[in-house]
């Protein structure tokens, strides 16, 4: 089965509030293996309206709209559904007893508008609202598509207010969802696979036949904050059937993409260095250079009572002077010599604090200026490191990125060296 979600209301169509109706009923319609293809978002205008719903019952076999189903002249839901599809509009006594009721209990005279919320199409079920003056709409109906061939679709209207819409979506719309169309047999399942240090084109062309559609599994290729996610999905009866499924493709991405692989699920590259340093039990300290401090924040959100952990952050907004009497400015030309200094503080404050490793990175490009260029921008970031019973090593890395995830990508390319050196093993 195939699904649509329309969202209604000019607040929506303009940017004033933020439709998270729709990503729930999208949840919810996978949890019980419905697909959701299409998300229509359409304004407080009656033939748009009219023309939405038509388009929707053509296409899907399931379509779920919230919103226009209040008392004022800009609810238009039912309205266009009568039109949409020939229906006249029925009072319903029930539905405006419902109503009668709540305004009664809430000792208020009911206004004559809200009659108009006990309309319904004909032929059409009520859903009820227990906590609301707005009943939903439930509509079976025959349509013809594109292609000149007889279409069945199942249409439900629910309100707006997100407290409502999930009570009745939950509470009658999915029991006749499985009850009477047989959904729930199957639900979409997802596994997730992070990477870091690959672009999203490269992925690809790792593994170019990997998010082809018509794969089982489907794998798809997102990106947020500088972090590369496979999500590997499929539909299944049970968990079991599931992980069977995708273990091919699983061992397929892991072998393909190694080291850059640094964790699976709802992580992100934070709790994998985390995990490492509870797992061996050590101490770190980070030193950060330049416009602000971004390791420092990132680990300690993630391990705020462990026994091992990050426990000295410091951050620096200049270099010291240089020897040769430059300063920053110095330092920023010349990659070598910023590595050099950090691998000199990552040591002597390993040393002073006595703990087991120590991150120094930097210089972190001023954020005005960064956001002020008319490029994209690109930075040397340099990252050194001392661990106990070693000597101190650092690298130099020329990276870019869009202004907002621009400091996320440096952040997390000296987490990721963090976790590299994490991975050699225990302390020697």
């Amino acid at each position: 089965m195939k699904a649509e979600v329309i969202s209604i209301g000019d607040e929506l169509t303009s940017g004033q509030r933020l439709d998270t109706n729709s990503q729930y009923l999208s949840q919810r319609l996978g949890d019980l293996g419905i697909a959701v293809a299409f998300h229509t978002t359409v304004g407080d205008t009656l033939q748009d309206n009219i023309d939405v719903f038509r388009i929707a019952a053509q296409r899907a076999d399931i379509v779920v709209a919230t919103g226009g189903l209040g008392p004022t002249a800009d609810d238009l839901t039912r309205e266009a559904m009568s039109a949409a599809f020939g229906l006249p509009l029925e009072l319903r006594g029930e539905a405006l007893q419902h109503i009668e009721s709540l305004f009664s209990k809430r000792k208020r005279a009911m206004p004559d508008r809200n009659r108009v919320q006990a309309m319904f199409p004909a032929t059409s079920e009520i859903i009820e609202n227990p906590h609301g003056t707005a009943p939903g709409i439930d509509l079976s109906i025959t349509t013809t598509t594109s292609a000149g061939d007889s279409h069945r679709c199942r249409l439900f209207a629910l309100p707006g207010v997100p407290a409502e819409m999930r009570e009745m979506m939950e509470r009658t719309v999915e029991p006749r969802l499985i009850q009477e169309l047989g959904a729930g047999a199957k639900r979409w399942r997802y596994h997730s696979i992070k990477l870091f240090g690959i672009g999203e084109s490269d992925v690809e062309k790792e593994l170019p036949d990997l998010i082809a559609r018509n794969r089982e599994p489907k794998v798809g290729i997102t990106v947020s904050n500088a972090t590369i996610t496979l999500r590997i999905a499929a539909r299944t009866e049970t968990e079991q059937e599931f992980q069977q499924l995708i273990e091919p493709t699983r061992e397929e991405i892991l072998k393909t993409f190694g080291l850059l692989v640094f964790g699976e699920g709802e992580v992100d590259l934070q709790h994998a260095v985390d995990a490492l340093l509870v797992a061996r039990q050590v101490r770190v300290g980070v030193t950060e250079i330049g416009a602000g401090t971004w390791v420092a924040p990132m680990l300690s959100c993630v391990q705020p009572n462990h026994p091992f952990g990050l426990v000295e952050a410091r951050w620096f907004r200049r270099l010291s002077e240089s020897a040769d009497g430059e300063g920053e400015k110095g330092e920023r030309e010349n990659g070598v010599g910023i590595q050099q200094h950090l691998m000199q503080v990552a040591e002597a404050y390993r040393e002073a604090s006595g703990l087991d490793y120590y991150l120094a990175v930097g210089v972190y490009p001023d954020l005005e200026h960064v956001k002020q260029e008319s490029s994209l921008p690109t930075t040397d970031f340099s990252i050194a490191w001392a661990r106990r019973g070693s000597n101190p090593k650092g690298t130099t890395v020329s990276l870019g990125g869009h202004p907002e995830v621009f400091y996320a990508r440096l952040a997390k390319t000296a987490l990721n060296f963090l976790r590299l050196e994490l991975l050699r093993g225990p302390m020697d």
